[in-house]
């Protein structure tokens, strides 16, 4: 029996569309998108990965006749029309990655968020858009779970951004674009991440817990921003790919009002004791170091608490189980040491990265 259709059909047409839709994955080379593009194909898609590898690895694509790579930025009308012909649906990931990388690269950042998403969505006409946003855009945070309605606006993402629009910004403006598309009848969903981490994710550009691993296992120590007593929620990438794509399966899920929808792990944990279980996991004999977070963030503030409110998700899906902090680190950990020479050599070139950071990104 063939599966469903894992989108609800656009505007062009009304009833269930047939399987081996195309969809255009924007960011498919990156950690989510290389495990959203095995998903898909999985359902018995065609997929297009639109990528400029500047933080991805063409190697972490699978091998498939189902599978088209067109290699350029989000922001060049020219591989964004080649990627978009014929496509049938829109995953939108690509994006600035970490909180150390998107501090760097603050005006691409907002600029890769705000007007690629908009080049993306023009390029594909009324095609069913699913936009995976941030946390960020919560801002600096309120205390306690928050829910799609706690968007912190744009002063609140100015804020987050250090006073200058950046990432947090970005994602406010791709969730903007995607209300424009919406309100003209094109089916739209924006998901909300919760700090997606697992096998695969690279140190390279400040992500928390692949740095503290990576540190762990090199034998230095690990260095937490802070006090170490602000907490996250850390939510497994292929719980959350089969998140999106049971999503993606439902008719209520493309409701023209109630966008945004927070799809993360609920169960925290202060940083500074994610350091010391990646520690006792790694069974590394090395410290754990405070480092004031303006030291490397200069103008920027922590956000203090930050776990989602997942009532929505819930409303959509039923519950959802995630695993647990300390399985997660040992995942991360086995792949982390079995990492062949061969696939090193495929990665970007780390940036300089001492720490990680535990921001919404």
């Amino acid at each position: 029996m063939a599966a469903r259709v894992l989108f609800q059909t656009s505007a062009r047409s009304h009833g269930e569309a047939s399987m081996g839709e195309r969809i255009l994955l924007s960011g498919g080379c990156g950690f989510i998108g290389s495990h959203l593009v095995r998903a898909l194909l999985g359902a018995g898609h065609r997929v297009t990965v639109l990528d400029d590898l500047s933080t991805g690895a063409l190697t972490s694509l699978p091998a498939s006749p189902h599978l088209e790579f067109v290699q350029g930025s989000i922001l060049d009308p020219v591989p964004v029309t080649r990627a978009a012909r014929g496509v049938d649906a829109v995953v939108h990931l690509a994006g600035v990655v970490g909180m150390r990388l998107a501090t760097e690269r603050r005006e691409e950042a907002h600029r890769v968020a705000a007007e690629g998403t908009r080049r993306l969505l023009e390029a594909t006409g009324d095609a069913p858009a699913l936009l995976v946003s941030s946390s960020a855009v919560y801002g600096l945070g309120k205390g306690g779970p928050v829910r799609e309605e706690d968007a912190a606006g744009p002063g609140g993402c100015l804020q987050y951004d250090g006073g200058l629009p950046g990432y947090a910004s970005g994602k406010l403006a791709l969730e903007a674009a995607g209300a424009e598309h919406a309100a003209r009848g094109r089916p739209v969903r924006v998901l909300r991440p919760f700090n997606v981490v697992g096998p695969g994710q690279s140190a390279a550009y400040g992500m928390v817990l692949p740095t503290f691993v990576r540190r762990a296992l090199e034998g230095r120590p690990l260095v937490v921003h802070d006090d170490g007593e602000q907490t996250r929620t850390f939510s497994d990438v292929r719980t959350f790919v089969a998140c999106a794509v049971r999503l993606l399966s439902r008719p209520e899920a493309w409701s023209p009002t109630d966008l945004a929808v927070n799809v993360g792990a609920t169960t925290p944990i202060r940083i500074g004791e994610l350091a010391r279980l990646v520690v006792e996991e790694t069974g590394a004999e090395v410290p754990v170091e405070f480092v004031p977070y303006h030291r490397a963030f200069p103008g920027r503030r922590d956000v203090r608490a930050r776990e989602p409110d997942v009532s929505r998700l819930r409303s959509l899906l039923g519950p959802v189980e995630w695993p647990g902090m300390r399985e997660i680190v040992r995942d991360v950990v086995a792949w982390r040491r079995a990492l062949a020479p061969s696939w090193r050599a495929t990665v970007p070139p780390p940036r300089p990265a001492a720490s990680g950071t535990a921001g919404g990104i």
